[in-house]
């Protein structure tokens, strides 16, 4: 084998090797489930519903088990509400997901949602009937290092 020959299979070897290393699959982010989904997000919704203008803000604590609690401060139609609620989610492996929340002011809401940047942001929108409402959310961090993924 020539000089260049070789030269030629040894780059070729070395790309063929950069290319499959596990550096290069690190950035591949795992499957969803409901399992990944855990911990603090701080959401902002805004939009309409049948009362009129709707916005609110507030915190989800997701528990990697399907089940969702929050808080928040909701204006609808310029009336300020506080309230809490108490859900489930399903997260599927797609990073596409379902959720149902009961508002302990009697109402239930629902949303589709899509997990993005590592699980880091949630955006959603509502699919009950006569709201338009959509939103983000983001991950909220401890500061110890326990909940970074």
């Amino acid at each position: 084998m020539s000089i260049s020959a070789n030269r030629t299979a040894i780059i070729a070897a070395v790309a063929t090797l950069l290319i499959s290393s596990p550096a290069s699959h690190a950035s591949t982010p795992a499957p969803c489930s409901n399992a990944s989904l855990r911990g603090d997000y701080a959401f902002q919704i805004d939009g309409t519903n049948t009362n009129g203008p709707f916005a609110a803000v507030g915190k989800s604590t997701y528990d990697g088990r399907g089940g969702v609690t929050g808080v928040f401060f909701m204006s609808s139609n310029g009336a300020i509400i506080p309230a809490h609620y108490t859900g489930t989610y399903a997260l599927r492996a797609d990073c596409t997901a379902v959720k149902s929340a009961n508002l302990d002011i009697g109402i239930t809401v629902n949303f589709y949602f899509v997990v993005d940047n590592n699980l880091r942001e949630i955006r959603m929108i509502s699919t009950d009937a006569g709201s338009t409402v959509t939103g983000t959310a983001r991950k909220l961090f401890s500061g110890d290092g326990s909940d970074q993924r």
